[in-house]
C-alpha cells in the first residue's frame, strides 16, 4: 500500500554481528569475503546503508511500533479503549491502573526499544570507523547518516522514558547507553533520573541538527530533529529554550496545517496523504501482503491495529471482526467529543415491524439517521453538535462503511459495534454492556479499511505512523505562552481549532475560543477539559496517535482522567473501576534487568 524510501528490515545477525568485531574476538577474523569481519564491514557506503537501515527497521518491532505500543500500552493507559475481550486479566490491569510487575505487555516493549538503541550505537561506531578510510565525496551522506542515528537513539530513548521513566526531574528514568559494551561489566550500567536521561535526548538533537542537511520526508530530517528537540526541551521545563525552538519550527519549517478533508485521511494509509505539509516525523510503514507476515516476523509495516478493527455487518446481519476484535473505543470519548444522540441499539434508535414473510425485522429510526448525516454535513457548526474530529478518530456504527470480502464478494460494508452476533441482538448477559447506553465505535486512526487485516496484508497494514505534527507544535507553544502572552497563546489553540471545523487557519471563524476559558465541546461540566480549551483541543488533535499519555504524565493529569473515565469493561461481564495511583505513571520493567545487573542504580521502578 504505501511507497516509502527503501523496503526496511531489521536484521539482528547483521547488528550482532558488526557488534562483535569491535570485541576483537579472533573467531571473526575470516578469510571468506562474503562473512562479516572487521576488514570488509563497513568498507563502503552502502554498508553504512545497510547498518542505519537496521535503526530504522527498530520501529517496526512486534514490541513496538509493530504491534504493542497501541493496543497494549498506550491506548489502555490513555484510555483511548475500551475491552471486548474480558478473559486476560493482565490487559484488563493495564486500563484499570492495577499494573503488576511482570506484565509482559508492558514489559515487552523495554526489550524492542533497548535493541533500537543498540542498533543506533552500533551504526554510529560503524560510521566512525568508516569515516578514516572514506572519501571526501561522502562526508555530507555520512553526516546525514550520523544524524539520522543520533535522532533515532533519542528517539528510542524518549519511549522508553514515557513509559518506564517518572516524570519528576529526580525521579528514576532509563539506562542511558551511548556505546556498544565490550565487556561483560561495561554491560551493568543503571538508571538515570528523568532529568539527566531528557539531557542526553537534547544533546543528541543537538548534534543531530547540525548534521542533517537531507529533505526527503520519507527520512530523518533537519526538521524531524528540530521539531523533536524542541518538543525534549518543553518536556525537560528547559521553558525558553523550548520557546525558541518551536518559534522557530512555526515560522521557518514551511509546514502548514492540513485542509480537515486531507487531514481526515491521513491515517489509514493512504499514499497521497501522508508525508505531508503538517508532519515533522512519521514512521513509514507499507503493506506487504506477498511476504509480509506479523506475530515478531521482521516486516515492512505495522499490525498496530491487530486488537482493535472495524467491525463490519455482513449479509447476514452477523457483526463481522475486520481482525481480532478485542477493543472499541471507550464510550466516555463520544462523550467527550460533545456527541449526545442515543445509542445505536436504544429503544429510541432501533425499531421493529412485521416482514412480508410475517418475520420481524429490526430498522433504525429515519430521524437518527438524518441527525447522524447532518452533523457530518455541517462538520460541527451546529448548535451543539459534535466536534468534527470524533469523525476523525472513529467510525460509526450504521454510518460508516469499510470494504470487505465476505464469502468471496468484496464490497463496502456498513460498520457495525464492536460485538458480535446479529447487529440487533442483546449481548448485554455477556458483556455486560446495556444496548441502551453502550455505543461501541470501532476506532478510526491507524486501522485499515479495506479488507480482513489477515487476509488482505497477512496482517501487515501501510499506514504510517506519526510522530510530531504540527498542530502539537503549536499547542506546546500556546501552553508556553498561556501566562505571560495569553492572545497569543489563544491564537495558536484557534488555528488547530478553526481547521478541525474546516475554517480557514489564520483567520477570525464563528467557531474560535474567545478565552483560554472557554467552555469546550466536552459534555460532561465536571471534565477537568470542560473549560481548558488549550489542552482539550491538545487531546482532541492526538487522540488515538499514542501521544496524550505523554501529556497525561507531564502535567499530572492521572487522577482527573481517572475520574473522567470511570470503569472498564470487565472481567467478565462486570465493570471494573479505574483506580489512579502516581506510580501508575512508570511501568514496571522486565526482572531480569535488575536480577542479573550488579549496579546498584539498575532497580525497579518504584511502586513495583
Amino acid at each position: 500500500m504505501k511507497k516509502i524510501f527503501r523496503k526496511i528490515r531489521v536484521s539482528t545477525a547483521l547488528c550482532t554481528a558488526v557488534a562483535m568485531t569491535a570485541c576483537g574476538s579472533d573467531w571473526l577474523e575470516l578469510n571468506d569475503p562474503n562473512s562479516l569481519s572487521p576488514g570488509n564491514f563497513p568498507t563502503k557506503i552502502e554498508h553504512v546503508d545497510l547498518l542505519v537501515n537496521s535503526v530504522y527497521g527498530a520501529q517496526h518491532h512486534w514490541y513496538f511500533l509493530g504491534n504493542y505500543w497501541a493496543g497494549y500500552v498506550m491506548y489502555c493507559l490513555d484510555h483511548t479503549i475500551d475491552m471486548l475481550w474480558h478473559e486476560d486479566q493482565g490487559w484488563i490491569d493495564i486500563c484499570a491502573g492495577e499494573v503488576k510487575a511482570g506484565n509482559n505487555k508492558v514489559t515487552d516493549p523495554w526489550t524492542a526499544l533497548s535493541l533500537g538503541v543498540y542498533y543506533a550505537n552500533t551504526a554510529l561506531e560503524q560510521i566512525e570507523d568508516y569515516r578514516a578510510t572514506a572519501p571526501d565525496s561522502e562526508t555530507e551522506a555520512l553526516n546525514n547518516y550520523e544524524g539520522e542515528c543520533l535522532f533515532f537513539r533519542a528517539y528510542y530513548w524518549w519511549h522508553m522514558l514515557s513509559l518506564y521513566g517518572q516524570p519528576d526531574s529526580e525521579g528514576v528514568g532509563i539506562p542511558i547507553v551511548k556505546k556498544v559494551p565490550k565487556t561483560l561489566e561495561e554491560m551493568y550500567i543503571g538508571r538515570e533520573k528523568t532529568g539527566d536521561c531528557y539531557r542526553a535526548i537534547i544533546e543528541d538533537l543537538d548534534a543531530a541538527a547540525g548534521l542533517l542537511t537531507q529533505t526527503d520526508p520519507h527520512r530523518v530530517t533537519l526538521w524531524a530533529a528540530k521539531a523533536f528537540r524542541a518538543k525534549a526541551c518543553f518536556f525537560a521545563g528547559e521553558t525558553e529554550l523550548a520557546k525558541t525552538y518551536l518559534k522557530d519550527c512555526i515560522d521557518n519549517s514551511g509546514k502548514t496545517l492540513e485542509s480537515f478533508e486531507r487531514y481526515r485521511m491521513m491515517f489509514n494509509g493512504y499514499d497521497e496523504y501522508e508525508y505531508n505539509s503538517e508532519s515533522f516525523y512519521e514512521m513509514g510503514n507499507r503493506a506487504d501482503p506477498t511476504s509480509g507476515a506479523a506475530y515478531g516476523s521482521p516486516n515492512t509495516g505495522s499490525t498496530l491495529s491487530l486488537y482493535y478493527p472495524p467491525f463490519c455487518i455482513a449479509p447476514d446481519g452477523t457483526r463481522t471482526a475486520m481482525s481480532y476484535g478485542n477493543q472499541y473505543m471507550h464510550d466516555r470519548n463520544l462523550i467527550r467529543f460533545g456527541y449526545t444522540d442515543p445509542a445505536p441499539q436504544s429503544s429510541a434508535v432501533m425499531k421493529t415491524r412485521e416482514g412480508e414473510d410475517g418475520e420481524t425485522e429490526y430498522y433504525l429510526d429515519e430521524a437518527y439517521l438524518a441527525l447522524q448525516q447532518k452533523h457530518r454535513d455541517e462538520l460541527g457548526r451546529e448548535e451543539n453538535g459534535p466536534d468534527p474530529r470524533l469523525y476523525v478518530c472513529a467510525l460509526q456504527p450504521f454510518i460508516d462503511e469499510v470494504q470487505m470480502t465476505i464469502d468471496g464478494v468484496n464490497d463496502t460494508r456498513k460498520v457495525a459495534q464492536v460485538d458480535f452476533g446479529k447487529w440487533w441482538e442483546d449481548t448485554s448477559v455477556t458483556t455486560g454492556n446495556d444496548p441502551e447506553t453502550f455505543y461501541g465505535w470501532p476506532v478510526r486512526k491507524y486501522n485499515y479499511l479495506e479488507g480482513h487485516l489477515a487476509d488482505a496484508t497477512r496482517n501487515v497494514a501501510g499506514y504510517n505512523i506519526y510522530f510530531i505534527r504540527l498542530p502539537e507544535i503549536y499547542l506546546m507553544y500556546a501552553l508556553l505562552l498561556k501566562d505571560s502572552d495569553p492572545s497569543t497563546a489563544l491564537e495558536y489553540v484557534n488555528k488547530v481549532h478553526r481547521r478541525a471545523y474546516n475554517y480557514s487557519v489564520d483567520g477570525a471563524s464563528p467557531v474560535d475560543y474567545q478565552s483560554l476559558g472557554d467552555r469546550t465541546r466536552t459534555v460532561d461540566v465536571t471534565d477537568h477539559l470542560a473549560n481548558d480549551p488549550l489542552l482539550y483541543e491538545l487531546w482532541a488533535e492526538v487522540f488515538g496517535e499514542m501521544r496524550w499519555w505523554e501529556y497525561v504524565r507531564l502535567l499530572d493529569l492521572g487522577e482527573q482522567e481517572k475520574d473522567f473515565y470511570k470503569t472498564i469493561s470487565g472481567p467478565g461481564a462486570s465493570k471494573t473501576n479505574i483506580v489512579w495511583k502516581d506510580t501508575n505513571y512508570a511501568m514496571p520493567i522486565p526482572t531480569s534487568e535488575f536480577e542479573t545487573n550488579p549496579n546498584p542504580d539498575m532497580v525497579q521502578t518504584p511502586g513495583y
